[in-house]
Protein backbone atom coordinates (compact mmCIF):
# COMPACT_ATOMS: atom_id res chain seq x y z
CA UNK A 1 0.00 0.00 0.00
CA UNK A 2 1.42 3.33 -0.77
CA UNK A 3 1.45 6.16 1.84
CA UNK A 4 0.25 9.69 1.02
CA UNK A 5 1.63 12.73 2.46
CA UNK A 6 -0.41 15.77 2.40
CA UNK A 7 1.90 18.93 1.94
CA UNK A 8 0.08 22.35 3.25
CA UNK A 9 1.42 26.20 2.10
CA UNK A 10 0.90 29.39 3.51
CA UNK A 11 2.53 32.58 3.41
CA UNK A 12 4.86 34.31 6.12
CA UNK A 13 5.60 37.81 7.45
CA UNK A 14 9.23 37.91 9.50
CA UNK A 15 11.36 40.29 10.53
CA UNK A 16 14.70 38.17 10.71
CA UNK A 17 16.48 36.83 7.51
CA UNK A 18 18.86 35.06 10.14
CA UNK A 19 15.82 33.34 12.00
CA UNK A 20 13.07 32.92 9.68
CA UNK A 21 11.04 30.73 11.21
CA UNK A 22 11.82 32.36 15.03
CA UNK A 23 10.95 35.83 13.89
CA UNK A 24 7.31 35.05 12.20
CA UNK A 25 4.81 37.74 12.83
CA UNK A 26 1.64 36.42 10.58
CA UNK A 27 0.95 33.88 8.44
CA UNK A 28 -1.83 34.10 5.30
CA UNK A 29 -3.60 32.18 2.49
CA UNK A 30 -2.30 34.74 0.10
CA UNK A 31 0.87 36.68 0.38
CA UNK A 32 -0.83 40.02 1.52
CA UNK A 33 -0.40 41.40 4.75
CA UNK A 34 -1.52 44.13 6.90
CA UNK A 35 0.30 46.66 8.68
CA UNK A 36 -0.42 45.62 12.54
CA UNK A 37 0.76 48.70 14.70
CA UNK A 38 1.05 46.11 17.44
CA UNK A 39 3.83 43.80 16.07
CA UNK A 40 5.27 46.29 13.46
CA UNK A 41 6.82 49.56 12.38
CA UNK A 42 6.87 51.56 9.71
CA UNK A 43 10.16 52.44 8.11
CA UNK A 44 11.34 48.86 8.92
CA UNK A 45 12.86 46.28 6.36
CA UNK A 46 10.24 42.88 6.90
CA UNK A 47 10.48 39.34 4.61
CA UNK A 48 7.28 37.84 2.78
CA UNK A 49 7.79 34.02 2.03
CA UNK A 50 6.21 30.97 0.97
CA UNK A 51 6.42 28.00 3.14
CA UNK A 52 5.56 24.65 2.22
CA UNK A 53 5.53 21.36 3.83
CA UNK A 54 3.86 18.34 6.47
CA UNK A 55 0.13 19.46 6.98
CA UNK A 56 0.05 19.52 10.66
CA UNK A 57 -3.76 20.20 11.68
CA UNK A 58 -4.08 22.49 8.85
CA UNK A 59 -0.97 24.30 9.03
CA UNK A 60 2.90 23.32 8.13
CA UNK A 61 4.88 21.33 10.39
CA UNK A 62 7.41 24.23 11.01
CA UNK A 63 9.33 21.01 12.49
CA UNK A 64 9.25 19.16 8.85
CA UNK A 65 12.66 17.64 7.89
CA UNK A 66 11.62 18.23 4.13
CA UNK A 67 10.41 21.94 5.05
CA UNK A 68 10.55 24.71 2.10
CA UNK A 69 11.23 28.13 2.33
CA UNK A 70 10.91 30.04 -0.43
CA UNK A 71 13.27 33.53 -1.27
CA UNK A 72 12.27 35.84 0.61
CA UNK A 73 11.25 38.94 -1.03
CA UNK A 74 11.75 42.74 1.25
CA UNK A 75 8.66 44.92 2.23
CA UNK A 76 8.42 48.36 3.82
CA UNK A 77 5.45 50.42 5.28
CA UNK A 78 6.02 53.62 4.71
CA UNK A 79 4.37 56.39 7.41
CA UNK A 80 1.52 58.14 5.87
CA UNK A 81 2.46 61.63 5.22
CA UNK A 82 1.27 64.60 7.11
CA UNK A 83 1.10 68.69 6.75
CA UNK A 84 1.33 71.43 9.16
CA UNK A 85 0.83 75.03 7.91
CA UNK A 86 2.01 78.01 9.70
CA UNK A 87 1.92 81.86 8.57
CA UNK A 88 3.61 84.98 9.44
CA UNK A 89 0.87 86.67 9.55
CA UNK A 90 -2.14 85.12 10.00
CA UNK A 91 -4.21 88.40 10.62
CA UNK A 92 -5.23 89.51 7.15
CA UNK A 93 -6.40 92.94 5.49
CA UNK A 94 -9.37 92.34 2.83
CA UNK A 95 -8.09 91.58 -0.58
CA UNK A 96 -4.55 91.45 1.03
CA UNK A 97 -2.44 88.22 0.86
CA UNK A 98 -0.03 86.44 3.37
CA UNK A 99 2.65 83.95 2.77
CA UNK A 100 1.72 80.31 4.06
CA UNK A 101 4.48 77.78 4.97
CA UNK A 102 3.59 74.12 4.44
CA UNK A 103 5.83 71.67 6.81
CA UNK A 104 5.83 67.93 5.45
CA UNK A 105 6.61 64.73 7.16
CA UNK A 106 6.97 61.82 4.69
CA UNK A 107 9.32 61.39 1.56
CA UNK A 108 9.43 64.37 -0.83
CA UNK A 109 8.42 65.56 -3.52
CA UNK A 110 4.72 65.96 -1.95
CA UNK A 111 1.89 67.03 -3.83
CA UNK A 112 -1.05 68.97 -2.05
CA UNK A 113 -4.80 69.75 -3.22
CA UNK A 114 -5.75 72.49 -0.36
CA UNK A 115 -8.85 75.25 0.30
CA UNK A 116 -7.92 78.74 0.90
CA UNK A 117 -10.67 81.91 0.88
CA UNK A 118 -10.06 82.34 -2.38
CA UNK A 119 -10.75 78.65 -3.42
CA UNK A 120 -9.16 75.28 -4.20
CA UNK A 121 -5.38 74.80 -5.24
CA UNK A 122 -2.85 72.31 -5.46
CA UNK A 123 0.82 72.47 -5.84
CA UNK A 124 3.69 70.17 -5.99
CA UNK A 125 6.89 70.96 -3.49
CA UNK A 126 10.46 69.37 -3.92
CA UNK A 127 11.46 69.25 0.02
CA UNK A 128 9.65 69.31 3.50
CA UNK A 129 8.99 72.82 3.43
CA UNK A 130 7.24 74.92 0.74
CA UNK A 131 5.30 78.38 0.56
CA UNK A 132 2.42 79.80 -1.17
CA UNK A 133 0.23 82.94 -1.03
CA UNK A 134 -3.16 83.05 0.26
CA UNK A 135 -5.43 86.22 -0.28
CA UNK A 136 -8.33 87.50 0.66
CA UNK A 137 -11.33 88.61 -1.37
CA UNK A 138 -11.92 92.19 -1.58
CA UNK A 139 -15.01 92.39 0.37
CA UNK A 140 -13.75 89.97 3.20
CA UNK A 141 -13.44 90.94 6.85
CA UNK A 142 -10.42 91.39 8.15
CA UNK A 143 -9.13 88.63 10.52
CA UNK A 144 -7.82 85.18 10.20
CA UNK A 145 -8.15 82.81 7.46
CA UNK A 146 -8.53 78.86 6.90
CA UNK A 147 -6.51 76.76 4.96
CA UNK A 148 -7.15 73.35 4.81
CA UNK A 149 -5.43 70.39 3.37
CA UNK A 150 -7.98 68.13 1.25
CA UNK A 151 -4.84 65.52 -0.43
CA UNK A 152 -1.78 65.07 0.19
CA UNK A 153 0.58 62.33 -1.95
CA UNK A 154 4.12 61.63 -0.88
CA UNK A 155 6.60 59.62 -3.50
CA UNK A 156 4.97 56.32 -1.21
CA UNK A 157 1.59 57.37 -0.09
CA UNK A 158 -1.86 58.99 -1.14
CA UNK A 159 -4.15 60.37 1.72
CA UNK A 160 -7.50 62.08 1.23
Amino acid sequence: MDKYIIYTFTYILFSNLADTLGSILATSNTPSFAFNPATMQTGVTYYIAAIAGNNLNGNVDLNDPCLHISNAIPVTWQSLPTVTFSAANPEVCAGACTTVTANFMGTAPFTLTYTTPAGTAMQTFSGNTGTFQVCTAAGASPGSFSVEATALTDSFCTCD
